[in-house]
């Protein structure tokens, strides 16, 4: 019945958040409506297999959006994309250190807060290898908020200085000619769950997330039939926002009270890092600024594309080397994480 009741509240915290146009909301409505509901009552459960399919249908949805064309376009992107991919984990793990060390977070916690991935993709992993995820998500929201809503601000003028702002490519959604048919949907999911199993028996760090995303991908790229479709991946947001905020009490919102100060550090690292990577790249290849620079903005790759499209950046581009940090960072931060923080402790 308690189970029940979370799923529900869980569900209409979701709707609340996706109304009211609030970043990621359907996580976000979920777990603030689900944490105000255990904070009140103590009876909200969800049970922790749940957090294995949450993590499957989270990699399969990222695995679905991985095209043929994608990997037709690595060869121009591949320098750059790697040289984003490295600086970006590099002056990342730095960023998540100072928070470490100037607050009472934990280093895993401190070092996945400030992880360039995708919000959910990045507590869900959290919150498996036993880091603070209701921690990570507050940050999280304040990455994607700063990268949205300040970032663009900042490289705009950037852009204008440098004198580029000419308009390169006009991004539009891919107009697949895939059908959102119940075939598609049912195989996808299929895929993913006996993949993403498989990811999860072998206790690689976030397998079931990781093994999930590469085997969609490969059945998409091959077969083009891959589809997660938005209303199931904003149900599993719920879902996911359902588990953080079980697990959110008192003592967790009185002490993101007192890291408020900590919050400037992190916009002003990710600004700062976003501006030092775009510069290097723009110095390094054949992009212009505008491209360079939402090329390493870490956001995520819809957010990012069709912000770069009204900037003058090559926006296909932009597209293929965010979808590539994305990829890069769900199947390989949670190892170095914890590489990391055995050796440090």
């Amino acid at each position: 019945m308690e189970f029940l009741i979370t799923i529900i509240v869980a569900i209409v915290g979701g709707k609340i958040g996706l109304k009211l146009k609030i970043p990621a909301g359907a996580m976000i409505g979920s777990m603030v409506l689900v944490s105000i509901f255990n904070l009140f009552s103590g009876k909200a459960i969800m049970p922790q297999e749940y957090k294995v399919l949450t993590q499957i249908a989270t990699g399969a949805f990222i695995g679905a959006r991985i095209e043929k064309k994608d990997i037709l376009g690595l060869r121009e992107v591949l320098k750059p994309a790697i040289l984003i991919v490295s600086c970006m984990a590099l002056m990342n793990f730095i960023l998540g250190y100072v928070l470490y060390k100037n607050s009472s977070l934990d280093l895993a916690t401190a070092l996945f807060s400030t992880a360039p991935g995708g919000m959910m993709d990045m507590t869900l992993i959290a919150h498996e290898l036993n880091a603070d995820s209701a921690k990570v998500v507050m940050f999280q929201l304040i990455r994607l908020i700063s990268v949205i809503g300040v970032i663009p601000i900042f490289l705009k003028k950037i852009i204008r200085k440098k004198g580029e702002a000419e308009v390169v490519k006009t991004y539009e959604k891919s107009k697949s000619d895939k059908k959102n048919s119940l075939e598609n949907i049912i195989l996808t999911i299929v895929v993913g769950i006996v993949i993403g199993y498989i990811g999860y028996l072998s206790k690689v760090p976030a397998g079931a997330l990781s093994f999930s995303m590469i085997g969609v991908g490969i059945f998409n790229i091959f077969l083009n039939r891959g589809v997660m479709p938005i209303p199931l991946r904003q149900l599993i947001q719920m879902f996911g926002g359902a588990l953080i905020g079980t697990k959110v009490s008192l003592k967790d919102v009185l002490e993101m009270g007192q890291l408020l100060h900590l919050v400037v550090i992190v916009i002003v690292g990710f600004l700062f890092m976003n501006i030092i990577i775009g510069l290097i790249v723009y110095k390094s290849s054949n992009f212009n600024i505008a491209t360079s620079l939402f090329s390493a903005a870490p956001g995520g790759v819809s957010d990012i594309s069709i912000i770069a499209s009204e900037m003058g950046a090559d926006t296909p581009k932009v597209a293929i080397i965010q979808l590539m940090r994305l990829v890069s960072i769900v199947s390989f931060y949670p190892i170095l994480i914890q590489i990391i923080v055995k050796i440090i402790k």
